[in-house]
């Protein structure tokens, strides 16, 4: 069965492209994409790394509301939990990781926060001391007496100040919602109050009426290579069915700022002599068959790749069979995969630690033979 008839002339993107037109969707518009799937699209994405000016990129997933007003309050909880997972960095480098959660840690929190806003464009010091002191708290960064659009702006800049792209996932809300004048207004006062690039996902074409007709002008349908939309599997509609949480875009060349297991072993490597200058995260690695994977920990003149694992992400039928794929395609080009799973990092560092000096030192071996 045909979906809703497409605005006239629809633009066609090919699905290569997804990722740069995400990357470059401008501060404070709105670009509406179709015939691709949240997981679909986070895969380029995560694959593309940083974009232009290292603007970061957040999947959110909206839900069915009434109002205007509750379509909001939903993408401000998504950005403040966004915000409060990223704890103790906000506004992209400014780190309150010296805070503790006590009278003097408050205080130094207060005076960082009046130095981010003296030093960042566009950080009110009314909501960045009080969310600052909730996130010391382990709380969200919901500041009570804020209106929701200062809400919406402080949320974007303390996630990524040099830019923030957010991806609002339609795939519950649909096309055919009895509150769709709510969403449209509401995708378009979150892109306007956040200065945020949005783009908004939708499996099929809304219908061209209103309304949704006037955020279809510009929109594009995502062509998988074959011309064809691409099918999503079961495994990984249910993936996506249980995750209903933000999700960044991991930045290339650090640690994942969301990933406490990235996070560990970038602390372990640094204090680690042999191994602390070899490896980076989050590096793209382009094989012999044209396809390019991103990998988690990165010794690129060593040609070795290390991939943490952890249940949730790589339990399902599709992730078990790409993660195999990509395991192939590195090895045929040259590349040492070692997995180690992040329960591994958690309980035996020691070890995990160890896994990765063993393969450096015979991969040194084997370049030594190879020169």
């Amino acid at each position: 069965m045909r979906g809703p008839t497409p605005p006239p002339s629809p633009s066609t993107l090919p699905q290569a492209e997804a990722a740069p037109a995400v990357f470059g969707t401008p501060p404070g518009s709105l670009l509406v994409l179709c015939g691709i799937t949240g997981g679909v699209l986070r895969e380029l994405v995560d694959q593309t790394g940083c974009g232009p000016e290292d603007r970061r990129v957040l999947f959110i997933r909206l839900q069915p509301a009434a109002s205007v007003a509750a379509h909001v309050e939903q993408a401000l909880a998504l950005l403040a939990e966004a915000a409060r997972r990223l704890w103790p960095v906000w506004f992209t480098d400014v780190s309150f990781a010296m805070c503790g959660n006590d009278s003097l840690g408050r205080q130094a929190a207060g005076v960082i926060a009046r130095e981010a806003a003296a030093r960042v464009p566009g950080v009110n010091t009314a909501w960045a001391e009080p969310a600052a002191r909730l996130a010391l708290n382990g709380l969200a960064p919901r500041v009570a007496s804020i209106q929701p659009a200062i809400e919406l702006a402080q949320l974007s800049l303390a996630i990524g100040r040099t830019g923030l792209v957010v991806v609002a996932d339609m795939s519950t809300v649909g096309t055919d919602a009895r509150n769709a004048a709510a969403l449209v207004h509401a995708l378009e006062a979150i892109a306007r109050h956040s200065h945020a690039g949005v783009v908004a996902l939708f499996a099929e074409w809304p219908a061209f009426e209103q309304p949704f007709e006037r955020i279809l002008y510009g929109a594009r349908w995502v062509a998988a290579p074959d011309g064809e939309t691409a099918p999503q599997a079961e495994g990984d509609r249910a993936a996506e069915d249980s995750d209903t949480g933000p999700w960044l875009a991991p930045p290339r060349g650090s640690p994942h700022p969301m990933s406490e297991i990235e996070q560990r072993l970038y602390a372990m490597l640094g204090c680690d002599s042999e191994l602390a200058a070899l490896f980076q995260f989050n590096c793209s690695v382009v094989t012999v068959r044209g396809s390019r994977f991103r990998g988690d920990l990165v010794w690129t003149d060593g040609r070795l790749v290390v991939e943490l694992d952890g249940y949730p992400d790589h339990s399902t039928r599709p992730a078990f069979r790409g993660d195999r794929h990509r395991d192939y395609e590195l090895t045929l080009s040259g590349y040492t995969v070692l997995r180690i799973a992040n329960d591994e990092i958690v309980q035996d560092y020691e070890r995990a630690i160890e896994k990765i000096r063993d393969l450096v030192r015979w991969r040194r071996s084997q370049m030594i033979q190879e020169a």
